[in-house]
């Protein structure tokens, strides 16, 4: 059997203060078992509450994480306590939510989304995905993508673009120039499903 190599967290670590777009999904591989594996040990909780625990732990540690010190232990620990926290809570919010759903259920229909609207959702969706792959590279398309999750850096945002970053100044401007750019093609869509009678 061999063995796993040892993590280095202090290089994660420095990734992840640095906005490396890709830590994410090495702290994935590199922890997230282990840590729903502690998880589910120490609170005899189910394997899907222990995993969405997790998942919420790094991407919040992902978003802020100058919030760990690593001189007061390793990033495992500080990430297994913070999901433990995370489980507790998730307990405690679906043990109310049961009561309040127990309470109501008899009196109150659930709505739900019938599912030809979620159908046409979907086909509406796909469609008006297509026609932005036939209007935009790959490297648009990615940026776009990075745009709607909400990353606002210049940085990351520069970086798929592939722009030279010896000049902050003319990288700022390149990185406006392309999300108005990408913005209005996105606009533009808008009316045009706006104005077809379909």
């Amino acid at each position: 059997m061999s063995r796993v190599p040892p993590i280095d967290e202090r290089e994660l670590h420095a990734r992840a203060l640095q906005k490396d777009p890709l830590i994410l999904v090495d702290l994935l591989k590199a922890v997230a078992k282990q840590i729903e594996g502690f998880v589910r040990h120490d609170l005899k909780c189910d394997e899907e509450t222990a995993y969405d625990a997790v998942i919420d732990v790094l991407y919040a540690y992902v978003e802020a994480p100058s919030q760990y010190d690593p001189n007061k232990g390793r990033l495992v620990t500080y990430l297994t306590k913070a999901a433990k926290h995370r489980v507790r809570d998730l307990l405690k919010s679906g043990d109310s939510r049961t009561r309040r759903e127990g309470n109501y259920a008899s009196s109150v229909e659930l709505w739900q989304t019938p599912s030809k609207d979620i159908l046409e959702n979907f086909v509406e969706a796909s469609r008006a995905v297509e026609r932005l792959k036939k209007r935009l590279s790959e490297r648009d398309l990615a940026v776009l993508r990075l745009i709607l999750s909400g990353e606002s850096s210049t940085e990351v945002l520069a970086r798929a673009l592939g722009l030279d970053p010896s000049s902050p100044e003319e990288m700022r401007r390149e990185v406006k120039r392309h999300r108005d750019r990408l913005m209005k093609v996105l606009e533009r869509l808008g009316k045009e499903d706006s104005d077809d009678p379909a």
